[in-house]
């Protein structure tokens, strides 16, 4: 129906208008109080750097435990890395969970996977979770003893960013873009991103393992994409609109890098650095 009002029924101007429209009445269902904390990770970092990981295969040709003594901010399924132990994350993000991939597994897998990452990750982790899974994580008791702050996103159509708060984060199409804008948030001098590939129109399963990652789920990646038709060009119109986000990020401070361990990466969004030559 969406699509069907922003091709047929609405001018680009009127869409954008209903679909913020949409978010206030949306947001309307948030209190504001859960956002409050917030304001403790605005800007506290701006005398240090930090590394966003994400779970492509490249990964797996990087030493992470050169990590070990670094601000690293992890997303999704990281926990079941081998290293985790050793990495120790000190933020934790993920996209909206049940309001975003809910109709993909049922919700017990979800929860299986939230408790195992909860488990696994040490206490003093800050998890950034999206304000819509909050009814599920004080459902299920999860997170009880980490400290979780809340985040949410607003309508984005390719503007320039000039700043955003934690609840205001330009909308996403990848976790990717959460992290960095968390990265952003935090006031890291220095941003470099790992293991974030970009190969999803290749449709295979390219995460660092994808026994590992796909543990707690029913459906692979690849299953997914064939059963929700994602083909390639549904997987790179959704990478030019990541990477479009990407400049207008860096367009901030111009402070994020790409370490990937691949030197022939086609991701040419941010400067590219080699990985070992930053310890």
């Amino acid at each position: 129906m969406k699509k069907f009002i922003r091709n047929f029924l609405l001018p680009p101007s009127l869409f954008k208008f209903f679909v913020k429209i949409k978010k206030f009445f949306e947001q309307i269902n948030y209190s504001k109080k859960d956002f409050e904390n917030n304001l403790e990770l605005k800007d506290i970092h701006t005398k240090d750097r930090c590394f966003v990981i994400g779970l492509g295969n490249s990964i797996n040709n990087q030493d992470l435990t050169l990590l070990k003594d670094e601000v690293v901010i992890a997303v999704s399924g990281f926990f079941t890395h081998k290293d985790i132990n050793i990495i120790m994350p000190e933020y934790y993000v993920l996209s909206p969970i049940f309001k975003n991939h809910g109709n993909f597994n049922k919700e017990e897998r979800y929860i299986s996977w939230l408790k195992a990452m909860d488990k696994t990750l040490d206490d003093r982790v800050k998890m950034i979770i999206h304000i819509s899974d909050k009814c599920y994580v004080d459902k299920y008791n999860l997170f009880v003893r980490k400290k979780v702050y809340w985040n949410d996103y607003s309508p984005w159509f390719g503007e320039k960013i000039k700043s955003f708060e934690l609840n205001r984060i330009p909308s996403i199409a990848s976790v990717s873009e959460a992290a960095v804008s968390v990265a952003i948030y935090l006031g890291f001098s220095k941003i470099y991103m790992i293991g974030f590939d970009h190969t999803w129109y290749e449709k295979n399963d390219n995460h660092f393992d994808n026994k590992k990652v796909f543990q707690y789920f029913k459906k692979t990646q690849r299953e997914l994409n064939k059963e929700f038709k994602w083909d390639s060009e549904i997987h790179m119109r959704n990478h030019a609109d990541i990477f479009k986000k990407y400049k207008r990020l860096y367009a901030i401070k111009n402070n994020i890098f790409n370490a990937n361990a691949d030197e022939n990466t086609y991701v040419d969004t941010f400067p590219k650095v080699r990985y070992e030559d930053l310890f």
